[in-house]
């Protein structure tokens, strides 16, 4: 605790000093009620739902120059509630609930172009392979560095990273070069991408990513799969209509060292009239087809991954289908109508209805001479936003899973135990700024 104080007071007087410059200090608290039967799992017939708090609290500093800019952002994490140091009076306190979102520098190498160093968000396109999945309490954010260059409606990106878990080496004492690795957990070797956007027209803009992550292949193991992922992104606004698609592959290798060839198509279209925006979209992620008996096909992963794309807000609220596995490597098509009625300025309702089904042919766990039926059910989202002013607002959710029996085949339970699967929440969000000074 006494090194966190004495951190945050080196922060202000740091920038106390630098009055010239501009410095804002702002802040985000963000707790969210959860009622919970079946959010990102299977509720058992006789569950009870479980209800809790999350929050996230967020401390930013802003520190811009003519040269650099820098930014810190500080969060604590918890649930109401999870705190492991207990009092005989029954307060409670964390000893670990602490760290840092992002930490950044961000120099300008000319009047174009700029370099940023350190823990950072990347958000591109509709953030189907790159976002800040910003559902989860703890967001998401990468340890990187990254050129940007804009000029003409012209933009590239070229970001770079490699990554270790730790600073141990052989007798040298420094410099190790493998993970020491959670045989459960995935983690990420490096991250590189490059991006590249044209802004053809005020309506109108193409992009294109390219990818490439690597993931170590074991256990203190110096081998390292690489998987690159490919392809464009084109979105157009013109007054009330929207229209957006993305084109995808996958080649490389996949986690377990697999030949991968893998695909992502996903298109949307709404059209706003008056009060109201009718919508429709398809996503297809590509999976591994069960009756091909071919061995070259067999040895090759063709489940289409995400990766650090976001989950919650493109493939239902209840979080079911998030990494290929969700659908024993069957992939996945998501055929979603919605509805969005702007109630007022400050309030909005959205209905989104998913229709899920295999992108390929999956043989029954039970009964491997046959395959599962291609519906995997259906799901209904209910969300209201309101807005009482540009530093709070709130929102408010309610989900419900139709499942059938392919569901349950592929989330491996008897559809006869399942219970039902519902999710709602209570979310507020309040982002004041604490301080702003400078020109």
């Amino acid at each position: 605790m006494k090194n966190k104080r004495n951190l945050l007071t080196l922060f202000f007087i740091i920038f106390a000093v630098k009055a010239f410059a501009q410095f804002e200090i702002s802040a985000e608290l963000r707790p969210r009620f959860e009622l919970n039967n079946g959010f990102g799992s299977v509720p058992a017939l006789d569950s009870e739902p479980t209800a809790y708090v999350t929050q996230r609290s967020r401390l930013n500093l802003t520190f811009n120059e003519s040269k650099y800019r820098f930014y810190a952002s500080l969060q604590d994490i918890r649930n109401w509630g999870d705190e492991d140091v207990a009092s005989g009076s029954g307060a409670f306190a964390n000893s670990a609930s602490f760290g840092i979102h992002q930490f950044w520098a961000e120099f300008n190498i000319s009047s174009h172009a700029v370099i940023k160093l350190g823990r950072q968000e990347f958000k591109y396109d509709d953030q189907r392979l790159l976002s800040t999945r910003n559902w989860n309490q703890y967001g998401q954010s990468y340890d990187a560095v990254l050129f940007s260059r804009k000029k003409n409606n012209w933009q590239f990106d070229l970001a770079v990273s490699y990554n270790n878990d730790n600073m141990k080496g052989e007798a040298a004492g420094f410099g190790s070069n493998t993970f020491d690795v959670d045989p459960i957990t995935r983690r990420l070797r490096t991250l590189n991408f490059i991006y590249l956007k044209k802004q053809i027209s005020n309506s109108w803009s193409v992009s294109s990513t390219a990818l490439l992550t690597g993931y170590q292949k074991e256990k203190l193991s110096s081998t390292t799969y690489l998987m690159a992922t490919y392809g464009l992104f084109t979105e157009y606004k013109n007054k009330g209509l929207e229209g957006r698609m993305n084109l995808y592959g996958q080649s490389g290798k996949s986690q377990k060292g697999m030949d991968v060839n893998a695909f992502m198509f996903t298109a949307e279209a709404s059209w706003r009239k008056g009060k109201i925006r009718p919508g429709i979209g398809i996503d297809v992620l590509s999976g591994n087809d069960g009756s091909n008996t071919d061995p070259g096909y067999k040895t090759t992963e063709h489940a289409f991954d995400v990766f650090y794309g976001v989950r919650y807000a493109r493939y239902g609220f209840m979080n079911q289908y998030v990494v290929p596995s969700s659908t024993l490597g069957g992939g996945l098509v998501d055929i979603y109508p919605q509805l969005h009625f702007y109630a007022s300025q400050k309030s909005r309702f959205t209905i989104d209805y998913h229709f899920f089904s295999l992108q390929q042919k999956v043989k029954d766990p039970k009964n491997p001479e046959l395959f599962l039926s291609g519906s995997l059910g259906s799901e209904l989202d209910l969300v209201w936003h309101y807005n009482f002013s540009k530093e709070l607002f709130t929102t408010v959710g309610f989900s419900y899973y139709f499942t059938n029996d392919t569901f349950a085949s592929v989330k491996k339970i008897d559809p006869e135990k399942i219970g039902t699967p519902y999710f709602a929440y209570v979310m507020l969000t309040f982002k004041p700024v604490l301080f702003r000074s400078g020109k």
